[in-house]
């Protein structure tokens, strides 16, 4: 696997969780590990190519007492192909499997105003039957300047439904005459 890709280190996971510890398990760990590594001098070490093998192999277990040791291991085996810098995307590919498993999409949510339980429910409902999946996990962001409604992202689709862009019709249409 040198110089793999991170979608083959993430099929790799993805088959040692579902042999091992869970998914559950591996998606916690991940971020635990991506947690770690987000310290830009944690980064320097694990990627100079004058620190000793030693070091950084030293370094992943000390700076990742609690994950799995095969998680510990995947994270080791990067750092010495150098390709410690491909494991944010690696956890993507890896949750992005994760979530094709258990019928789920995640959508980011846009609104004005924070959602109540309810509106929550249904905007689940609502988006998991436009994309045929069993459950949406939502992400949401405040944007009051998009006035009211939402704007959903699930997967490579964006629904608009704000109505700061149906003010922008409405005014265009004036705008042509119509």
């Amino acid at each position: 696997m040198a110089g793999a890709s991170p979608r083959r280190y993430a099929q790799a996971a993805f088959a040692l969780a579902l042999e091992n510890e869970g998914v559950d398990r591996w998606e916690t760990d991940l971020q635990r590990v991506l947690a770690v590594l987000a310290d830009a001098d944690v980064m320097t070490l694990l990627s100079a190519p004058q620190v000793p093998e030693r070091v950084k192999l030293d370094g992943v277990t000390t700076l990742l007492p609690d994950v799995a040791p095969l998680i510990r291991n995947m994270v080791s085996m990067m750092v010495m192909r150098g390709d410690i810098s491909k494991i944010g995307r690696a956890v993507q590919a890896f949750n992005g499997m994760a979530d094709d498993s258990r019928d789920t999409a995640r959508a980011l949510v846009v609104t004005a105003v924070p959602l109540d339980d309810d509106r929550r429910g249904r905007l689940e409902e609502g988006l998991a039957a436009l994309v045929n999946r069993k459950q949406v996990v939502l992400t949401e962001r405040l944007d009051p300047e998009i006035v009211g409604g939402v704007i959903a992202r699930v997967g490579d689709r964006l629904i608009d439904g704000s109505t700061r862009t149906r003010l922008r019709a409405l005014r265009d249409e004036l705008a042509a005459g119509r």
